[in-house]
């Protein structure tokens, strides 16, 4: 068998055509990703906590990498404790 013949189309029949069909249409009902498994509501996590919500901002690099290691031998645990903190300085001001 020639490389050419083994990488032609197979012809196609009612039964793979059937086949290829139920595929695509359960390949579109199934989710891409997996849920996220992580601890149930109450074990502390801010993500399944309501109260707690995701911020996306922007910094530089150099800026954050050095506030998360100062803030980590200061004794912080997350650097989100340290934007909290940061931020209700500037609101009660």
């Amino acid at each position: 068998m020639s490389l050419a013949s083994s990488l032609a189309p197979r012809p196609l029949n009612a039964e793979t055509s059937q086949h290829s069909a139920e595929t695509a249409s359960l390949e579109k009902s199934k989710p891409r990703t997996a849920p996220k498994s992580g601890p149930t509501p109450g074990t502390g996590a801010k993500y399944t906590d309501p109260d707690f919500m995701q911020l996306k901002v922007y910094v530089r690099r150099k800026t954050k990498t050095a506030a998360a290691r100062k803030w980590e031998d200061s004794g912080g645990r997350e650097l989100s404790e340290l934007v909290e903190t940061l931020l209700e300085k500037y609101l009660s001001s």
